[in-house]
């Protein structure tokens, strides 16, 4: 019965080592951000990051570009550093 008890446990500490290892960002807070400047970096204005946030698997980042009168928010994947949804608004 003890025999049993310690495999489980070990199983059990084994299981949750590897869940904690998966949920480590790959990227950086700052490689988010430089991913979004280049993704809405154009001819006109400068784009400003306004906030970062991690949720789950990705960054949020809220962005702006006054000059051309557009902002919104990306979210980039902590993984692989892929825009995985963007909300944007023009004026």
């Amino acid at each position: 019965m003890k025999r049993i008890l310690l495999v489980c446990s070990l199983l059990f500490i084994l299981i949750m080592t590897g869940c904690n290892n998966l949920s480590t960002p790959k990227i950086s807070e700052d490689e988010a951000q430089s991913i979004v400047l280049e993704e809405h970096t154009k001819h006109i204005g400068k784009v400003k990051i306004i906030s970062v946030s991690h949720k789950g698997k990705e960054y949020v980042v809220q962005w702006e570009n006054k000059e051309n009168c557009e902002n919104g928010i990306d979210y980039v994947h902590d993984q692989n550093g892929d825009i995985t949804k963007g909300e944007v608004s023009i004026c």
